[in-house]
């Protein structure tokens, strides 16, 4: 049986390589820190989320999909400009991350100059961020998942997987698109500093686009996935 503990494709190497010597903060969003489970002592309550069980199979599948096709179109020092590259030395911790970690083709951005990149990884979740030239953009991805849907609806659409299984809204501040694949759930936001004027906010056609570009770039399984 095939079984590897460290999941880091070609494109994670690019992406780790670049990580930044000077440690940047930045604060995670409120729904993450209430996602974080409850210490071991304390009895989970019905509400409390549960680590959700990723198909690694699946993923691995992916990323050699995505290593085949990327290496027949483009060489390798082709290829790594247009994968996000952080900034700040936190990024290096995501080999920890226990679920795929999705990020976008730089490609899909234009625009003078070069965005600041971050990348906060954890064990169940990470947020990549990306912003510049009146935009921010934040891909966020978890494994945490609460254990009963409250409906039937809900149910279905957390079943929903696919590169085309995406669920955009109009936010006050930009568009948002939601999935789910490999078991996890993902989102990729998008805020300009001009919503109501700014193209790439006022439709959907750049997230779903950002949000179809997304490749595996890293993620480790637990001990025995």
């Amino acid at each position: 049986m095939f079984r590897t503990h460290k999941f880091l494709t070609p494109l994670a190497l690019a992406l780790l390589a670049s990580s930044g010597t000077q440690a940047q903060t930045a604060e995670l969003p409120n729904a993450v820190a209430l996602q974080q489970s409850q210490p071991d002592a304390q009895p989970a309550s019905p509400e409390a989320p549960r680590t959700a069980t990723i198909n690694w199979d699946q993923a691995r599948a992916d990323a050699r999909r995505q290593g085949v096709a990327n290496n027949q179109a483009l060489a390798a020092v082709q290829i790594a400009p247009e994968i996000p590259r952080p900034s700040n030395r936190e990024a290096g911790e995501v080999a920890n991350t226990r679920l795929p970690v999705l990020v976008p083709n730089m490609g899909v951005l234009s625009g003078e100059p070069a965005p600041t990149v971050l990348l906060f990884p954890h064990e169940d979740f990470y947020t990549l961020s990306i912003s510049g030239d009146g935009l921010v953009i934040e891909v966020f991805g978890t494994r945490l998942a609460h254990a009963v849907a409250p409906d039937a609806l809900t149910a279905r659409q957390l079943r929903a997987t696919g590169p085309d299984a995406l669920r955009v809204s109009a936010t006050e501040y930009g568009q948002v698109a939601d999935f789910n694949r490999y078991g996890a759930a993902y989102s990729v936001t998008l805020e300009c500093d001009n919503p109501q004027s700014d193209p790439r906010c006022t439709d959907d056609v750049l997230v779903r686009r950002l949000a179809r570009s997304l490749v595996i770039a890293a993620g480790s399984p637990d001990e025995g996935g």
